[in-house]
């Protein structure tokens, strides 16, 4: 039996070796309870049919054969990358925006800045029924607003329309993520040093070759991480959708986790709800890949 000197395992693991485990024990169980036990869970959970409340069946890869077969699930894809891409792009152009004006010495500022981080101090499921009443084919804001102005002859089914449904849950995605990205974009502003916008003014630069060569320049890291942070919130988000269209009308506006939510609590398939989550689990893989990356070397 061969045994290693105490002095030669100190020198290999460090002295502090047995105080550094210690310290990195409560992040460790919080990683393997939060996200490696629920991931591997879910993995077991998509082989089986599993109904809520009865013992599951090994069924192997046939729920996700069973899912990729639904053409519903090549439009939960479809309607899912609109609302991901389309909502972080005017999130991101909305945000960038309002976050320049904002940064100005404009009258009221303060105010101004108060009220445009309103929509981020409404819970999402109170926010969703105020949209949904104002969106309200029959009683709602909108429509009564439009018809006053004579825009419109008769009234929009704004929820109920298949073409409109999904467009309706992206401007509800638009009002309340817009200020998370001019809060970002502020604080990134801020961080950017004055003397280079004077330095640039008195070489003869206007605002516009200002924004282009020294705004955006010095916002990069924080747009990078801001819309990839975004993207995965906005196709993870379930509250818009489940509160205003339930993902109908006939799966015009289902997005992913509406889906599995359906599948697995609605119709109490465990197994094909969790194969409906790993089934996007790659698109969120990368983003989260890049983002990690970018995070450490904006560190470095």
């Amino acid at each position: 039996m061969i045994t290693v000197p105490r002095r030669r395992l100190q020198d290999v693991m460090g002295r502090d070796w047995a105080l550094g485990y210690l310290l990195l024990l409560p992040a460790i169980v919080v990683l393997v309870g939060l996200i490696a036990y629920p991931f591997l869970y879910a993995i077991f959970l998509s082989l089986q049919n599993k109904p809520i409340g009865a013992p599951g069946t090994f069924v192997g890869f046939q729920n996700f054969v069973t899912l990729w077969r639904s053409p519903i699930f090549y439009q939960v894809i479809r309607n899912t990358l609109i609302v991901m891409i389309v909502g972080v792009g005017l999130k991101f152009l909305a945000g960038l925006m309002l976050a320049v004006i904002l940064n100005e010495r404009i009258k009221f500022r303060a105010l101004w800045r108060a009220l445009l981080f309103f929509p981020w101090t409404i819970p999402i499921v109170v926010a969703g029924f105020s949209w949904r009443w104002i969106l309200d084919d029959l009683n709602g804001v909108l429509n009564m607003v439009l018809s006053q102005l004579k825009i419109i002859d008769s009234y929009v089914i704004w929820l109920g329309d298949p073409k409109l449904a999904i467009w309706m849950v992206v401007a509800a995605v638009l009002w309340g993520g817009t200020p998370f990205y001019t809060m970002n974009f502020l604080a990134g502003l801020a961080a950017i040093p004055g003397e280079l916008y004077e330095a640039a003014k008195i070489d003869g630069a206007n605002s516009i070759q200002c924004f282009f060569h020294i705004t955006l320049p010095g916002l990069s890291n924080v747009i990078i991480i801001t819309t990839l942070l975004s993207a995965i919130w906005t196709a993870t988000e379930l509250q818009w959708v489940f509160v205003l269209t339930k993902g109908g009308p006939g799966h015009a506006s289902e997005t992913f986790p509406m889906m599995a939510y359906s599948q697995a609590i609605g119709a109490k398939a465990l197994g094909m709800g969790a194969a409906v989550a790993l089934s996007f689990f790659p698109l969120f893989l990368i983003i989260i890949f890049f983002l990690t990356r970018r995070m450490l070397q904006s560190q470095e």
